[in-house]
């Protein structure tokens, strides 16, 4: 397992890419064709779908088959990448971090402790800002940006003129930093795109101010030169491409056009085609990034660029109902058949959340609760009911039934995961507030429960 670690902006995704896009080698010991993958997968860490997900989806796309058990996935999983040779790319791995590199999602640190104990064969990358707590995760690519020529060579690939090589020294070779000026350039000085035209954009003293003493240190280009560049692009953007950039930024996963015009309702008469002009833009710009999938255009935030668009965005409490409403109106009422198709629940479930409005957030994952079972994602309903756990412990009323029944549900679901322990500690918890408020049904329901689980335990007599 190797690590590619570095701030934002840094190239961390571009080097990934090249080395899933080109196949570039990663053992230049073996011969020339010894170490290509036949079979390459790439994953969002902060995907909703979760570690099931990310194991379903490469069992699915490889061939092999899918256990219909989610507690058998990771064996399934890691059984397949040793017995073949492939590369597994996850992307932004920090989106599963603590600020100290604690682990925020349990499922995935079960994954990556028991394959840097097994593993072998395949390749799993993950690129990250922080470097994850696993004993074991020792193999490390620490990115410090170009060197003043390869910069250099980025600013003149982009037609760049001026001195080109000082400036990407400045800046320390951030490849983010080069590209946003670049763009920035290109975007307003389509004639003349030269450095010396960063002084019209109020932009003249930015490499002198990355080398002034005061800003030094690891992220001075994060924290400063890049939001220098990303004020002046945005400045230059006309109001509604302004708000259309602030606005959007309220969806945390890739999002199309009917979303994006969702969100702007100050512009009610706008034509669908004219939001998309308006992201091809801010893309052109770097401010977004693009692709195709299924002959559509989607779009999507590098994450540094997504922190700084929120903090333009100031209060989001109206954007978050916005972005309920779009998903509400999107939402299949039934029917469901796979995850995708409850996925706009799991969103409003994430913008409720946001809102803190934590009892119809409960009420939007209850109606999905019995298919995700049905399914065997566990592990999303864990994350998703462990959400409302852990808010509804810190709460004054802790007799609300909503938190007996997100305990009990906990409790089902890490049952089913075969964490029995867990599971009786959550029945537990449930089982003591049923019996402090005279809830003799609930307390039937939760003794019916903790009988289950000892009985997955076979200890018979305690069941």
């Amino acid at each position: 397992m190797i690590g590619i670690k570095g701030v934002g902006g840094i190239g961390k995704y571009t080097l990934a890419s090249k080395i899933f896009e080109e196949k570039i080698t990663l053992a230049p010991s073996l011969e020339d064709d010894e170490d290509l993958f036949p079979k390459r997968f790439w994953w969002e860490a902060g995907n909703p779908g979760g570690f099931s997900g990310l194991a379903r989806q490469v069992l699915r796309e490889f061939g092999y088959p899918v256990p219909e058990k989610e507690t058998q996935l990771q064996e399934a999983l890691i059984r397949q990448l040793q017995r073949h040779r492939h590369l597994i790319i996850i992307d932004n791995l920090e989106s599963l971090l603590g600020e100290d590199g604690s682990w925020n999602n349990e499922f995935y640190q079960q994954f990556f402790t028991a394959w840097i104990e097994k593993g072998d064969t395949s390749k799993i990358i993950v690129t990250t800002r922080e470097k994850p707590k696993t004993r074991g995760f020792n193999h490390w690519i620490e990115l410090k940006g170009l060197k003043p020529p390869e910069g250099a060579q980025l600013l003149a690939e982009s037609q760049i003129t001026g001195d080109i090589e000082n400036f990407s020294r400045r800046v320390d070779g951030h490849p983010l930093l080069l590209r946003l000026v670049a763009d920035l350039l290109l975007a307003e000085f389509p004639q003349n795109p030269s450095l010396e035209r960063l002084a019209d954009l109020g932009l003249g003293n930015l490499s002198q101010l990355l080398s002034d003493p005061q800003v030094m240190g690891s992220h001075r280009q994060e924290t400063v030169g890049i939001a220098l560049v990303l004020d002046a692009s945005f400045q230059r953007l006309s109001q509604r491409q302004q708000e259309l950039f602030t606005k959007t930024s309220i969806y945390r996963r890739e999002f199309d056009s009917p979303a994006a015009k969702a969100v702007m309702d100050n512009y009610p008469e706008i034509a669908l085609s004219e939001i998309t002009a308006d992201l091809r833009e801010l893309q052109r710009r770097s401010l977004l990034e693009e692709k195709e999938e299924n002959r559509q255009r989607i779009f999507s935030f590098q994450p540094l660029v997504w922190e700084y668009a929120q903090y333009k965005a100031g209060d989001q409490r109206e954007l978050h109902q916005k972005a309920i409403a779009y998903y509400l109106s999107i939402a299949q009422p039934d029917s469901w058949e796979i995850l995708n198709d409850v996925q706009p629940y799991l969103e409003i479930f994430y913008h409720l959340y946001q809102l803190t409005d934590y009892d119809n957030a409960f009420d939007i994952l209850r109606p999905i609760e019995d298919f995700l079972t049905r399914r065997g994602y566990y592990q999303i309903l864990a994350d998703y009911y462990l959400q409302l756990v852990t808010v509804y412990q810190q709460q004054e009323d802790q007799t609300h039934w909503k938190y007996t029944a997100s305990l009990t549900s906990l409790g089902n679901v890490y049952d089913s995961l075969g964490e029995y322990q867990k599971a009786i500690e959550f029945h537990q918890q449930s089982l003591a507030i049923t019996r402090e408020i005279g809830d003799r049904g609930g307390e039937a329901s939760s003794y019916n429960n903790l009988g289950n689980v000892y009985n997955s335990l076979g200890e018979y007599q305690k069941a």
